[in-house]
């Protein structure tokens, strides 16, 4: 029984670890730099108070977030069901994508492939009042994401 949950332990701290590895070569700061033409963009660490809630958050050097990516294997199946309504569907990305429609308030895609989903949000707004990533660029982040899902 002991030797049971040492395995299953260890097992989980496994797939923690390869999820980590995976966070970091899904998405890199050269990636969303060359897509929305930002430069300067770093990551900072995952902070809740700050809104930094994603497995990756790219910020500008005033570290102020651009945008946040979630990664999750067991998230795909409430995402779709809470959020794709209110979206649109993504052709050509992953499995499966939806992204919300253009002029929302909140600007994200969602994408699934495999056994993972990926979320790629857009943070901020720029001084116009328009989020500080289009709908095209977050669709672009979530194909080169899905691009390098197993």
């Amino acid at each position: 029984m002991k030797l049971a949950r040492i395995t299953t332990v260890c097992a989980c701290l496994l797939l923690a670890l390869s999820t980590i590895a995976a966070a970091a070569d899904l998405l890199t700061v050269a990636d969303v730099e060359k897509v929305s033409g930002l430069t300067g963009l770093q990551l900072v660490p995952k902070n809740q108070a700050t809104g930094a809630g994603g497995d990756l958050n790219f910020a500008g050097p005033d570290k102020k977030l651009v945008a946040i990516v979630m990664i999750s294997t067991s998230m795909w199946d409430f995402w779709k069901k809470q959020y794709s309504a209110a979206g649109e569907p993504v052709a050509g990305v992953g499995t499966e994508a939806f992204r919300t429609k253009p002029g929302a308030i909140i600007s994200y895609v969602v994408v699934h492939k495999g056994n993972t989903a990926v979320w790629v949000q857009s943070m901020g707004w720029k001084k116009d009042g328009s989020a500080t990533l289009t709908s095209a660029q977050l669709t672009d982040l979530a194909k080169l994401a899905a691009a390098r899902l197993p």
